[in-house]
């Protein structure tokens, strides 16, 4: 997955999350006319690659603010 495309401007993971659950909701039901229950899973897994992307991005965020920390601890030993 590329995990540098970016998500629509105003994008919002909590929103996202709550439109993905409230399909599912729609899905379960079992009241969807097929097509849209084909058109409500494409929507959904949209969403959820937004999502998948959103949270790569925190990770990699993580990861270098605790490398940067490691390496400024490192720095401050070796003084």
């Amino acid at each position: 997955m590329n995990s540098t495309a970016q998500n629509p401007p105003n994008w919002n993971y909590e929103a996202a999350v709550a439109e993905i659950e409230a399909t599912i909701e729609q899905l379960e039901s079992g009241e969807l006319p097929l097509e849209e229950v084909f058109a409500q899973f494409e929507v959904a897994a949209l969403r959820l690659k937004q999502c998948d992307r959103f949270l790569a991005r925190g990770s990699d965020r993580i990861e270098l603010a605790i490398e940067t920390l490691n390496e400024d601890d490192f720095e401050e030993d070796g003084e």
